[in-house]
């Protein structure tokens, strides 16, 4: 923009914080489509590596390295190890009016701009904050839900086994739906997917899927065959970037019934193992033994996260609350805290008050039978697999709501992924729903 003048309708631009470190434009571009009316950028290298890296600065040595991290044209990567791989760019045509550059600029100054001053005039230390324990909240599982097939409805259950070691809930996103490209197919791409129920039964090894319209499909989880199949085999599945192994479960029959439900050509894997640990760059991964989780075995909110989005929600006039059914959880739990009010300048403040979870170091549950020990791997990035109802499968504006006070870092967190204690001892303990929590590191402010 030195030459005004001379310069087009086409503008490619970056954004920064106040501090200096930059806005990846993933975050910018998921922002702009929640805006009301949608912005619409497009983001990346614009087809051009060579000047993208020119523009931006960037060594052979760091190209190589992104490359080899497994950033891709076209991924949603908009920064890998601090530094920008790619711009945003906004263009502007013979039809464009004076309000569209108006609501650009706007867009910007909202979202990005008057939130980082907030943010500056609201720091500072919050003496009610507390590094420890709490006695005065009264924690328990309020619900508990298990997911056989990832990305399809869940599975609430009073009772349930869990790995001590892994932290993962027998059968927890032990299948997943596989379309013609070899990738596992997600809610928010097709939303049918929430109509499609599951049901295990421990004591005969049976998986009983269910879906509007459709004759319940039975399969056995000890034999991956039907009656007119008579060879199966182990396929490579991508998993939300991440290469897997499955297991064609089901043959034929299982891949013309899911078919059907989804309208596309689609198959059922069940996740291979291969070992338990794979090894990679001479360390041993726990991956595989996750199943088809995203980052860990177990996630867990609050009901106090819910609630307090729901205020937010309730106060936009956005309409249709949520449930937790919508973050996908395999624990919610509950307590014995207010959810906060939701006034402009309670989001900020209140941000980790109203989502405790988010400084739980480590949580104890303790049931009737067995205590199992969770530690805390890291927040939950959101996608716009929230918005989608997992009754209706209509969209909603969940992921719009917690953009307005639970973004962090180009990522909009909800929830907190935990994994079991490696040194436990082997086998499964119980989870049941109604069982005490006690958490470490949890503020201790909102029960104050």
């Amino acid at each position: 923009m030195s030459h005004p003048i001379n310069s087009g309708p086409t503008v490619a631009f970056n954004l920064f914080d106040r501090d200096g470190s930059p806005i990846g434009y993933d975050e910018v571009s998921r922002l702009a489509t929640l805006n009301r009316p949608p912005i619409q950028l497009r983001t990346g290298c614009f087809c051009n590596p060579g000047a993208c890296q020119d523009a931006l600065l960037l060594s052979d040595a760091d190209v190589l390295a992104n490359y080899a991290s497994g950033h891709v044209c076209g991924d949603r990567r908009g920064i890998v190890n601090g530094k920008l791989t790619g711009a945003i760019r906004a263009s502007f045509g013979k039809d464009s009016l004076w309000e569209d550059v108006d609501a650009l600029v706007s867009f910007v100054d909202r979202v990005f701009v008057s939130r980082g001053n907030a943010l500056v005039e609201s720091h500072g230390p919050d003496e009610s904050e507390g590094n420890s324990s709490d006695s005065n909240v009264n924690m328990k599982i309020d619900s508990l839900f298990v997911f056989p097939i990832k990305s399809c409805a869940a599975m609430r259950v009073n009772r349930w086994p869990i790995d001590r070691r892994t932290g993962r809930l027998a059968f927890d996103r032990e299948f997943a739906l596989v379309d013609t490209s070899g990738s596992a197919m997600r809610l928010h791409s097709h939303p049918k997917m929430s109509a499609i129920q599951s049901e295990i039964d421990l004591n005969t090894k049976k998986l009983t899927v269910s879906a509007p319209n459709h004759e319940d499909l039975i399969l056995n989880l000890d034999n991956p065959l039907l009656s007119e199949d008579h060879t199966t085999s182990t396929e490579d599945i991508q998993v939300c970037g991440t290469l897997c192994k499955g297991n064609i479960w089901g043959g034929s029959i299982a891949a013309r019934w899911f078919s059907s439900v989804l309208g596309v050509r689609c198959w059922l894997a069940r996740h291979y193992d291969a070992g338990g640990e794979t090894e990679r760059n001479g360390s041993h991964d726990n991956i595989e033994r996750y199943a088809y989780c995203n980052e860990a075995s177990m996630l867990v909110v609050s009901q106090q996260s819910i609630s307090f989005l729901n205020s937010v929600i309730t106060a936009q006039g956005w309409g249709r609350l949520v449930e937790p059914r919508h973050f996908r959880p395999n624990i919610v739990i509950s307590s014995n805290c207010e959810g906060g009010d939701a006034s402009p300048m309670q989001m900020e403040r209140n941000q980790k008050g109203t989502n405790p979870e988010d400084s739980w170091e480590q949580i104890f549950i303790k049931g009737s039978a067995d205590a199992v020990e969770l530690t805390a791997v890291g927040k939950c990035a959101r996608c716009q697999m929230v918005d989608i109802d997992p009754s209706s499968g209509m969209k909603g504006n969940t992921l719009r709501a917690l953009a307005q006070y639970r973004r962090d870092r180009g990522n909009i967190n909800f929830g907190t992924f935990f994994s079991g204690n490696v040194v436990a001892s082997e086998g499964n303990a119980w989870l049941e729903e109604g069982s005490e929590v006690h958490a470490t590191s949890i503020i201790s402010k909102e029960c104050s």
